[in-house]
């Protein structure tokens, strides 16, 4: 089984059950309960915190 870490809070969820939010630019990915939590230079929530033009999609499957 493998497993994927959040890349904000680093805890780790199953890859073939798990469902992430996305940045649809760059790529960066949360888990459903950090969704509300990261926040960085560019924004939180919807707003992907780590790029200027992206938004958090899902969730969804890798």
């Amino acid at each position: 089984m493998a497993w994927i870490p959040c890349q904000n809070c680093g805890k780790e969820f199953d890859a073939i059950g798990w469902r992430w939010f996305i940045c649809d630019k760059c790529g960066f990915r949360v888990c459903t309960s950090c969704l509300s939590q990261h926040s960085g230079k560019y924004g939180s929530g919807y707003k992907c915190s780590q790029c200027a033009f992206g938004y958090m999609k899902g969730p969804k499957k890798i």
